[in-house]
């Protein structure tokens, strides 16, 4: 299927525009940054736990994880340490803070949709397409709005969510067309990029996403509506 790397794309970014919609649904809410900050940080802890750490586990292994996760963190900790020198026009911190959680985690979903891709396009002539084609959609709803509700809070508009939404699809139109054309190539490479991936993810979610949220809110609150993220994509993954 030639057009494979288009329908991987597209899918992807419908499903980034969907969480962008329901962000931007959501960000006049008086209470909108710590309750959903706090939930979008429990629902990219589910999806890591449940969808992204089994799915590098059994293609490499163990070993390859806990290392690829490991780097993750440290490319995170050089990406915040180098962002700090960028200069960014909003002359607000609160704002900067968005600003750079929202382009972090931008990256590290591009990162994590380069081997999606590959894996789509290895499977191409499978009858596992379709159902791929809709999970990766439905996955890109709740990074969605993970990605978008800090920049929109940031002051970014509609224009933001379409550039973003290319910006983190491009790689799985880039990755089927890899793994249509030569496969899933070196099993332990596609793992390590995955777990990579992974590390910068949680660490973003951790520091950037709930660390806003503890300093807005109360503990007890911001915990509470992290279980309530995981607990409902837990549902979602499940029912899926």
């Amino acid at each position: 299927m030639n057009s494979i790397w288009l329908l991987g794309f597209s899918a992807s970014a419908i499903g980034m525009l969907s969480g962008g919609a329901i962000a931007w649904l959501f960000q006049g809410w008086q209470r909108g940054m710590p309750t959903i900050f706090s939930i979008c940080s429990g629902m990219i802890l589910g999806l890591v736990t449940m969808e992204i750490l089994p799915e590098s586990i059994e293609i490499g292994g163990w070993f390859i994880a806990i290392v690829g996760l490991i780097f993750g963190y440290f490319i995170y900790k050089h990406l915040e340490k180098a962002s700090h020198h960028v200069i960014i026009i909003t002359n607000d911190a609160k704002k900067d803070l968005f600003v750079h959680s929202g382009l972090f985690l931008t990256f590290s979903i591009a990162l994590h949709n380069f081997p999606t891709g590959i894996a789509l396009g290895a499977n191409t002539h499978d009858s596992l397409t379709k159902p791929m084609m809709t999970a990766i959609m439905l996955h890109n709803i709740p990074e969605g709005i993970a990605v978008f509700t800090p920049l929109l809070m940031a002051g970014f508009g509609v224009l933001s969510i379409i550039l973003g939404a290319t910006i983190a699809s491009a790689p799985v139109g880039v990755g089927a067309f890899i793994g249509s054309n030569y496969g899933m190539g070196v099993p332990w490479l596609v793992a390590m990029i995955i777990a990579l991936a992974m590390g910068v993810m949680l660490s973003v979610t951790g520091k950037e996403i709930f660390g806003t949220a503890l300093r807005t809110s109360t503990k007890i609150y911001c915990v509470i509506m992290a279980i309530i993220g995981f607990v409902l994509v837990s549902f979602y993954l499940f029912f899926l």
